[in-house]
């Protein structure tokens, strides 16, 4: 059986890329690190934990699920050459698109050394397609069992985009959150799917509604997923930054 190593934070699109590769007869491996600075590392292991054993229930299920292979983002290795690239890459993606490369792809490039082939479960975006379009070139792929991902096309492009996205591979770069939830709801799994985390700094382990991925959750039509309490006041503040902006 085929093993499949997918990087799992219990959120949205990893546990897509989960339900994607369920009904086939592999083995997934899952992946998680520990940033020491994220407030939300327990409630994403919990969530992980009790995801696993509803997907291990459901009687379309014919994979098989490791246990999770958990690690500290403080032990990776470092490696000054991708950290340069990285540096270089996050510099000149900002200059031209006016937005920041996360620190997280930093120490995940490094921990792809460890271990090769690392799915991704990043959704439809300019984040990866606006990088290789300034340092190279994605290629798309396709596997009998495992369906189509992209890489990076290694003989088109710089060594830094190699250096940080080289050893990966993104099987939903070609898919929004919106056509998940679709596909969730018409396979029947979208009960699960809505059990996913995704704020940074729970309060009361619930959403925040402040941080970056509750704002992306709203943004991208899922705020019925913040509650009704954190999405009316997420309103109101949408509302008020509107009227800041026509006052001026």
């Amino acid at each position: 059986m085929k093993i499949i190593n997918v990087l799992w934070t219990g959120g949205w699109d990893s546990t897509f890329r989960i339900f994607q590769l369920s009904d086939k007869e592999v083995i997934i491996q899952p992946l998680y690190l520990i940033d020491e600075n994220r407030v939300s590392t327990k409630l994403e292991l919990e969530t992980i934990e009790s995801l696993t054993a509803e997907i291990l229930r459901l009687e379309t299920t014919k994979c098989t699920i490791n246990q999770l292979i958990i690690e500290f983002v403080s032990d990776v290795e470092p490696d000054s050459d991708i950290t340069k690239s990285y540096n270089k890459i996050r510099k000149e993606y900002k200059s031209v698109s006016g937005r920041k490369l996360g620190d997280q792809y930093e120490w995940l490039a490094r921990f792809s050394k460890k271990i090769k082939n690392i799915e991704l479960g990043i959704e439809k975006s300019e984040l990866i397609t606006g990088i290789a379009a300034i340092f190279g070139e994605l290629k798309k792929n396709r596997n009998e069992v495992t369906g189509e991902y992209i890489t990076v096309n290694k003989e088109k492009s710089s060594q830094d985009l190699i250096h940080v996205f080289g050893n990966f591979h993104f099987p939903l770069l070609n898919i929004s959150k919106l056509e998940m939830k679709q596909i969730a709801e018409e396979r029947g799994f979208i009960d699960i799917m809505n059990k996913t985390w995704f704020c940074h700094n729970p309060i009361n382990e619930l959403p925040c509604g402040k941080c970056v991925p509750c704002m992306q959750v709203f943004a991208e039509g899922l705020g019925y997923r913040l509650g009704k309490k954190v999405l009316f006041k997420y309103r109101i503040k949408i509302i008020k930054e509107k009227l800041k902006k026509i006052l001026r």
